[in-house]
């Protein structure tokens, strides 16, 4: 990996906790490993993208929702990524608000 440094974000957002990691490695598809996850600490995963392995079904960039929910997802690049996961996690808090209202 040759001394590059992850990106890493650990973060408590209303309805659970956002965490984050990717590092460059070019023995991944797309140049990076990376596993973004929100999930609540007592009820678990809501959402996950990760390309910790290729899949025969879906590739190697998944998307995983509510522990069942799996397909692939296009990887552009990693900010493309990182702006996709987080814009479903404010879509996901944004509903979750409004149902609690």
């Amino acid at each position: 990996m040759d001394g590059n440094h992850p990106l890493e974000l650990n973060r408590a957002v209303p309805g659970g906790r956002v965490e984050m990691f990717a590092i460059p490695d070019d023995e991944y598809p797309g140049g990076w490993f990376y596993r973004f996850q929100y999930y609540h600490p007592e009820e678990g995963e809501i959402l996950r993208f990760d390309n910790a392995h290729d899949d025969d079904d879906i590739g190697w960039h998944h998307r995983h929702v509510n522990f069942g929910t799996d397909n692939e997802i296009t990887f552009q690049s990693i900010t493309a990524h990182v702006a996709r996961f987080l814009q479903e996690v404010a879509h996901l808090t944004h509903t979750e608000d409004t149902n609690n209202d």
